[in-house]
C-alpha cells in the first residue's frame, strides 16, 4: 500500500515535469521565431533608413558589403544641413488669454520652488 502511493506520486511528478518541459520549450520556440522575425524587421528597416538617408546626403556610405551590397559602415557624427523651422511667434492676445496664477512668476529675483512645493504646495 505504502509503495504503490510513492509509485504515483513519482509518476504524476514525472509527468507533470516532462508536461512543464514541453509547454515552456513550446512557448520558448515560439517567442524565440518571434524575436528573429521581429529582428530582421529591423534590420531590413535600418537598411532602408540608412539608403533613405544616403540619397539625401545627410550620411555617406563609406563601405558597402561585397556579397549583399549592403552598407556596412558610414561615419556617424554631425553633418552640417540646414534645418527650417515654421514658428509662429507669440502674440500678446494669446499670452493674455491664458491666466495667470501665482506660480506662473518669472521675475528673475524669485527663486524657482523644489519639486515638492510645486506638486504639493507651499
Amino acid at each position: 500500500m505504502f509503495w504503490t502511493s510513492v509509485l504515483e506520486i513519482t509518476v504524476g511528478t514525472a509527468l507533470g515535469v516532462v508536461a512543464g518541459w514541453m509547454i515552456t520549450a513550446s512557448y520558448a520556440r515560439r517567442g524565440s521565431q518571434e524575436l528573429r522575425q521581429e529582428a530582421e524587421r529591423l534590420r531590413r528597416l535600418t537598411l532602408k533608413l540608412i539608403e533613405i538617408l544616403a540619397a539625401s546626403g545627410q550620411i555617406e556610405v563609406s563601405t558597402r558589403d561585397p556579397e549583399t551590397g549592403e552598407p556596412a559602415s558610414w561615419p556617424v557624427g554631425p553633418k552640417p544641413s540646414q534645418i527650417l523651422y515654421d514658428v509662429e511667434t507669440p502674440s500678446e492676445e494669446r499670452e493674455s488669454s491664458v491666466p495667470k496664477t501665482e506660480g506662473d512668476s518669472t521675475s528673475p529675483e524669485e527663486q524657482p520652488r523644489a519639486w515638492w512645493r510645486r506638486m504639493f504646495g507651499p
